[in-house]
């Protein structure tokens, strides 16, 4: 295990630890900022493609507690769902609570299964830095960007804190999106959505903070 998947197991452990299977113990604020990112990760599904099984099939990077799989069931989004996580706690709050759906204890660069998942995604991974450096973190991007494009069928998804803000926060990976997408149009696919205009807030009331990247296959 690297050291920044190493900082982020001990952080979100403690963080499940303090609160628990709610939005604070993935470290939001608050459940409604949750649910929008928990959406915008099930928006890659909005794609023209050809016919898709039915239910697709989902692997979740950093899937916590499940929290990602319990919206996708409140709005009646069938999917063949698994998490993986290397935080032990979770997975094991998540295999009690979504007993229908397979949880992964583990790092997703271990896993050695090409092309097996029709979507990847992950939510909120990419947004920390803690003690990394930016150089660090931006390998630490590309190899996961990497990683889950390896994995796919059809297109991952995933999000980040923007630089295009009036602030930054030191423990926080802030991204220029603009390179980003350079990058991904370059080394990844020539097939790329980036959303950068939504409310940080379900209300619409809140700032923007971060952005979300789709990439494709098809």
């Amino acid at each position: 295990m690297d050291d920044i998947t190493q900082a982020l197991k001990d952080y979100y452990a403690t963080t499940f630890a303090r609160h628990g299977a709610t939005a604070k113990g993935v470290d939001w604020t608050s459940e409604e900022e949750l649910l929008v990112r928990y959406d915008k990760m099930l928006a890659v599904l909005q794609k023209d493609f050809t016919v898709l099984p039915q239910p697709v099939s989902m692997l979740d990077v950093g899937c916590g507690w499940g929290g990602q799989l319990r919206r996708a069931q409140s709005l009646g989004v069938k999917l063949n769902y698994t998490g993986i996580d290397v935080v032990e706690s979770m997975v094991q709050h998540a295999r009690t609570e979504f007993p229908g759906a397979t949880f992964i204890h583990g790092d997703v660069f271990a896993l050695d299964k090409p092309a097996s998942y029709d979507f990847v995604v992950c939510n909120a991974i990419l947004t920390q830095k803690l003690g990394a450096t930016i150089p660090a973190m931006e390998q630490f991007t590309r190899e996961l960007a990497r990683k889950m494009f390896e994995i796919c069928r059809h297109g991952i998804a995933f999000n980040m804190m923007s630089t295009r803000v009036n602030f930054m926060v030191d423990n926080l990976y802030y991204q220029n999106p603009a390179d980003l997408l350079a990058w991904m149009l370059t080394d990844l696919t020539p097939r790329v959505r980036l959303d950068h205009g939504y409310s940080s807030l379900a209300s619409g009331k809140g700032k923007f903070y971060d952005f979300t990247v789709y990439a494709y296959k098809d």
